[in-house]
């Protein structure tokens, strides 16, 4: 999505984006966050900070806090949701960020690196290396490829009981709108709009050749009723996205 099509979502960003934010902070994310030393010297950055709702939270605890995105109605509502002073906001697309080299101790970015252009990826991902100091850290969540496969699997059990395997597998395809998915390039198509997913071995790909060093990933997961628009199957283990905590190499 461009910055005008975030700019339309902005006023109805809660009912429309299903967010890891939603009921608070991920408890990755705020065990990860708790454990950052002398965090009231340092300066944190919300890279593809939306509406803002991350920012209390990294105010409460951070010194100096940078709000960044590209999109001037997000970062309208996001400096309305978070007025302290030590909070200021940045117009920037995530994959140039030249202002902000050298000068972030901690990179938080949350579902924001969604283009499946693959040099805006590249762009992207190095540039969340070149805004950190040399001992900084950067905790992400990215959408999760293996999630998606994991819900068709669901789903082809739940559908092949009374059916041949070839209905069972046109069910499952349907139902997953699998046609909306390459697997290959880890993206789903919707209209026009085309978003990347991430599978594990391809985030610790990417975050190597940035300049990251031995990238640990775990798991946001969300509970089946905050699934969004996919099937929900109470009782299984949750639908879940990355969580990465790496630092330069």
């Amino acid at each position: 999505m461009r910055a005008r099509d975030w700019d339309r979502v902005a006023a109805d960003y809660a009912d429309v984006i299903v967010s890891p934010l939603a009921a608070g902070l991920p408890p990755p994310l705020a065990r990860a966050l708790a454990a950052v030393p002398d965090a009231a010297q340092k300066t944190v950055a919300d890279l593809g900070c939306g509406v803002g709702t991350l920012l209390p939270a990294l105010a409460a605890r951070f010194g100096r806090v940078l709000a960044v995105d590209f999109s001037p109605a997000m970062l309208a509502r996001a400096r309305a949701a978070c007025r302290a002073r030590h909070v200021s906001v940045h117009r920037a697309d995530l994959a140039a960020l030249r202002p902000l080299h050298g000068r972030v101790d901690v990179a938080v970015t949350v579902n924001a690196v969604l283009t499946p252009d693959p040099d805006r990826l590249d762009r992207a991902f190095a540039e969340l290396r070149a805004v950190l100091r040399p001992d900084g850290l950067l905790l992400g969540v990215f959408p999760a490829m293996e999630a998606v496969l994991y819900q068709g699997l669901l789903i082809h059990e739940r559908e092949r009981p009374g059916r041949t395997p070839a209905r069972a597998r046109a069910r499952t395809s349907a139902i997953l709108e699998r046609a909306k998915y390459d697997f290959v390039h880890g993206t789903y198509r919707e209209d026009a709009t085309t978003q990347k997913f991430f599978y594990a071995f391809e985030l610790e790909y990417r975050l190597r050749r940035a300049g990251f060093r031995r990238p640990r990933l775990g798991r946001v997961v969300y509970p089946w009723d905050e699934v969004g628009g996919f099937e929900r199957f109470p009782g299984e283990p949750p639908m879940w996205d990355w969580f990465v905590r790496a630092r330069p190499a």
